[in-house]
């Protein structure tokens, strides 16, 4: 339950007896307590230590916006890295890996339209501009009953509603992107807008450089962008609308050209060839989301969120050699090659919700809906053409096209039902069912999902909850990397494979009785069925042909252990968390490290993160963070040697004593990042200066697997392994400007 689900229920009252006036924003809001005409209207927190829920968090804009990032470039998910319960992949990415479960698992929500491809720049930042940003969410366990799709998170992030009243904006420039931010009233007190746009430098300089280069020089370049728009509409006293937009692109070019020149002898004569080599690459990928949300109170107690949306996300790989030899001195063409490469793939749903809010007392809040969705799955179309001459005669002009798996439908229904309500002045429950049914291939999958918190609150502030939760998911994310790639495939569930289903357990203290202070600790089981992974032996590539055949079906298992103290009021202000965790998967058919038990890739055993905000005045605040996780797991050989088969060929072979038989040494920096304030005539300035990485510990991007060679007595040959770490994410300094107005 979120701040936009409550408030309608709370003002639909107000409404009716005083203000006839329509709330803001068409979600429920965080535990409020008006009083009118004698009248008591309670609200539900829908996260934090005073909810009924666990493994809840509603993440402040101010530590979004303030966080130390990489480049100095406030990331929604780089802040989401920080809580308890959640880890980062590869160091210094944003990718999120929470309570055991992997990238695919979490469910990304803008506006309630899921977002399949979060991530500009390898995953160095997520799609979020935050100045577009209203409110994040993120629940881990004891999920709502109106969330599905997902077995190990739900981040919500929602949209900036635009300012009813007056015009505001804000224009920054950094050091990779420039940021532009407007929003203001388009009839005051009725109708409102919010406009945002994010481009990387080289989304304009580049093309212009690359117009001064050599006609022979390499060209390239890479950039993004993100264009969020909203529009609010208040129709009338008992009707609200709002139309969002979302559009993200990244675009990578590479056209290399050489040209070389060497001597061919032909008849006894020695001619000067001509020697012409290019190599063109063009990668597209993004998001597009549109949607339409109709809000109506039918009355005091009840109200409708009727929502529509497309989304959708596109990736194309264009890539081109060309090879040309041409005898100077007579202008004979020897030989010609010319390849090229379009790959595509992408992913459109179509999906219509109904939401309901009812109140039927102060002590309950009741939700309950429909939702279908339509799933379109295009995992992979492939068209290659070769030609080629040699000495002047045509030896290759073929073309070849595949579409993978090809067009693979899938439709989603759902209703779900829960309940938020009070029991005398200390138990406090949250009991709800999601009912799915996942269609594909002629085939249905039907899942019922309960869920279940509770929250015993204590005298002087101390509060205890438990939960229990079930939920299935309908895809799956086909990656060869740690990073996020845009040439990852999302494919569905198909005849053969089943959904991924999980339960998690929990249990919790809390601590609320210190003014401005919040202490927790929640430990959690989670058990998963159905979970994927590449068989032994299985070639670790994104692609869709056949792919059923290069993985299996396990069983997974997580528990942990979370402790979070944060402050939440006064000068200085932030959190200390730390998880200890752990993760691992099991394949009982044998197909993987012989049916044995294995630690997950992402299980980081030991996770600390130190955020701290401090406000020296007006006009000076700093920000620092400090984290520490252990290294995940890797699977390499561990020696190498020639051996020779009876038919006298010698082959390399390796030996690898398990799956994930490595762990990555441990990571940990510190980062800062200081704001300098000052009011202008027209607005405030805001110079910002950080540091990544401060003290520029080398901690491990990625490492690199190299075989050292050693001669042994008999004559043979021997190849250790040599592991050596990558890094490049080491003291590196930003700065930008900001102008708010």
């Amino acid at each position: 339950m979120t701040f936009r689900t409550i408030l309608p229920t709370l003002l639909m009252t107000v409404q009716v007896f005083a203000q006839n006036k329509l709330p803001i924003s068409g979600y429920p809001a965080d535990s409020v307590t008006a009083r009118l005409n004698a009248a008591t209207v309670t609200g539900h927190q829908p996260a934090g230590i005073e909810s009924t829920r666990m493994g809840a968090v509603e993440l402040p804009l101010s530590m979004i916006r303030n966080t130390p990032v990489l480049m100095g470039e406030a990331d929604v998910l780089k802040t989401v890295q920080l809580l308890p319960g959640v880890q980062s992949g590869a160091e210094g990415f944003s990718g999120i890996y929470v309570r055991g479960g992997g990238p695919d698992e979490n469910m990304i929500l803008l506006d309630g339209v899921p977002i399949y491809n979060v991530s500009h720049l390898l995953g160095v930042f997520s799609v979020f501009t935050p100045e577009a940003v209203k409110k994040v969410t993120l629940y881990k366990s004891s999920f709502p009953a109106r969330y599905s799709g997902r077995i190990s998170s739900i981040i919500d992030v929602q949209s900036n509603d635009g300012n009813l009243n007056e015009m505001k904006g804000s224009v920054s420039v950094g050091m990779l992107s420039d940021k532009f931010h407007l929003e203001g009233p388009i009839v005051k007190d009725k109708s409102s807008y919010s406009v945002s746009f994010r481009g990387m430098h080289t989304f304009f300089i580049m093309p212009v450089v690359n117009l001064f280069l050599n006609k022979d020089a390499d060209r390239f370049n890479y950039a993004f962008y993100d264009i969020n728009a909203k529009v609010c509409d208040r129709i009338g006293n008992k009707d609200r609308l709002y139309f969002n937009f979302y559009n993200g692109k990244d675009a990578f070019t590479y056209n290399g050209v050489s040209r070389s020149y060497s001597g061919i002898w032909i008849n006894e004569m020695r001619h000067v060839t001509d020697i012409y080599n290019r190599d063109y690459i063009r990668l597209k990928w993004g998001n597009t989301v549109l949607a339409g949300r109709w809000n109506h109170v039918f009355g005091g107690n009840l109200f409708l969120n009727t929502s529509l949306s497309y989304n959708s996300y596109r990736m194309r790989t264009l890539s081109e050699s060309e090879y040309e030899s041409i005898i100077e001195d007579t202008g004979v063409q020897t030989a010609y090659e010319k390849s090229s490469m379009n790959y595509r793939s992408g992913i459109d749903d179509i999906s219509l919700r109904a939401d309901f809010d009812y109140s039927p007392g102060h002590n309950h809040a009741v939700k309950f809906g429909a939702i279908y969705t339509h799933h379109i799955f295009r995992p992979e179309t492939t068209n290659i053409h070769q030609k080629g001459v040699e000495s002047g005669k045509a030896i290759a002009d073929t073309s070849y096209s595949s579409k993978g798996t090809g067009r693979l439908p899938g439709d989603e229904y759902a209703l779900y039902l829960e309940d938020d309500f009070r029991i005398g002045d200390h138990i406090f429950l949250n009991p709800g069912v999601h009912l799915a049914l996942f269609s594909t291939q002629g085939k249905n999958y039907l899942s019922l999902q309960p869920r279940f918190s509770a929250r015993y609150a204590f005298a002087d502030g101390y509060a205890v909850k438990a939960g229990y939760s079930r939920m299935a998911q309908y895809v799956h994310l086909l990656s060869s990397t740690q990073w996020s790639l845009p040439t990852d495939l999302w494919v569905p569930i198909t005849a053969e494979i089943k959904p991924v289903t999980s339960d998690q357990y929990s249990l919790g203290l809390y601590y609320s009785g210190m003014p401005g202070w919040e202490f927790s600790v929640e430990g959690y089981f989670k058990k998963m069925e159905n979970v994927l992974e590449y068989r032994d032996g299985a070639l670790f590539i994104s692609n869709s042909t056949s792919w059923e055949n290069n993985v299996a079906m396990g069983e997974g298992r997580a528990k942990g252990i979370e402790f979070f103290a944060q402050k939440t009021a006064g000068n200085t202000t932030g959190w200390v968390a730390y998880t200890l965790s752990k993760s691992d998967r099991r394949f009982a058919d044998g197909t993987i490290n012989g049916g044995d038990w294995f630690p997950y890739r992402y299980d980081k055993r030991h996770n600390i993160s130190i955020c701290v905000n401090h406000k020296f005045n007006e006009r000076v605040d700093l920000s620092g963070t400090w984290v520490l996780a252990s290294g995940g797991y890797m699977t390499v050989p561990e020696r190498q040697t020639f051996v020779a088969n009876p038919l006298g060929d010698t082959i390399e072979a390796d030996y690898i004593s398990g799956r994930n038989n490595y762990k990555l040494p441990p990571s940990h920096r510190l980062d800062l990042s200081l704001n300098l304030r000052k009011q202008k005539k027209h607005g405030e300035r805001v110079w910002n200066f950080g540091i990544y990485n401060v003290y520029g510990h080398a901690n491990p991007n990625w490492v690199v697997v190299d075989y050292k060679e050693s001669k042994l007595a008999d004559g043979t040959y021997q190849y250790d392994i040599v592991l050596n770490k990558r890094s490049f994410l080491m003291f590196l300094p930003s700065f930008s400007y900001t102008f708010n107005f």
